[in-house]
């Protein structure tokens, strides 16, 4: 048998009692250290501007030397890939409580709904982006970082957008007007300011009024 054709021994000095023979690597050093990966994976979490960057955009803002598709093999080995982001978070386990205590104390009401005014606002976007954009982010089952808060792709993130404020109320029997707010804040959104000026002072009073008048009404009804 020729002596290439031979199978070769790993020298001694590369066996692990734990693992046996480890083959060292004998090629050119990584284009992207370790170290740099590490700083990679840094600056690409810090917020979602740098989240939502993708891969060709990271190499040219941090100066890397390498190709595009040595950085993105490199963070793929780290668990990081480009993933479209989530457009809302999950309940946390104290609002999840908080909830079922409160329907658990109030499980036996029935007439008690009749008296009850419900409110609620909405904030919705009119123009711009509407696609889900892709965040870079780990998908380690342990250490997801699906829900972390740069990751989630809030409204004020779609950018180039009109921000639209409602609020309405409504109960048994009643519906009140639907009021649109005027945001003085970041990206239109609207502030405690607004909301006391523009709905508490003019409008919750007569609101609550008319609902009292109707309340009234009803109490001469069989439902009472």
């Amino acid at each position: 048998m020729p002596p290439t054709t031979m199978p070769t021994t790993p020298p001694l000095d590369d066996w692990n009692h734990d693992k046996g023979f480890e083959i060292r690597r004998t090629g050119p050093a990584f284009l992207l250290s370790d170290n740099e990966v590490d700083e990679v994976i840094q600056y690409c979490t810090e917020n979602w501007e740098n989240r939502v960057m993708e891969w060709w955009k990271v190499r040219q803002e941090l100066g890397l030397d390498c190709s595009v598709a040595t950085l993105q093999r490199r963070m793929h080995q780290r668990g990081y890939y480009r993933c479209v982001a989530c457009q809302k978070p999950y309940l946390t386990l104290a609002q999840v409580t908080a909830r079922l205590l409160w329907g658990l104390a109030h499980i036996f009401w029935h007439l008690e709904w009749l008296k009850v005014l419900w409110s609620d606002e909405v904030t919705f976007l009119v123009g711009g982006r509407t696609i889900k954009q892709k965040v870079t982010r780990i998908i380690n089952k342990e250490h997801s970082e699906r829900f972390c808060d740069t990751c989630i792709q809030h409204q004020f993130h779609r950018g180039h957008t009109t921000s639209v404020n409602a609020w309405g109320a409504i109960g048994y029997g009643y519906k009140s007007p639907l009021i649109f707010i005027e945001g003085h804040g970041k990206s239109g959104a609207f502030l405690q300011r607004d909301y006391l000026t523009q709905l508490l002072e003019p409008y919750i009073q007569g609101i609550i009024a008319a609902f009292a008048q109707l309340l009234i009404k009803l109490s001469h009804c069989s439902a009472f």
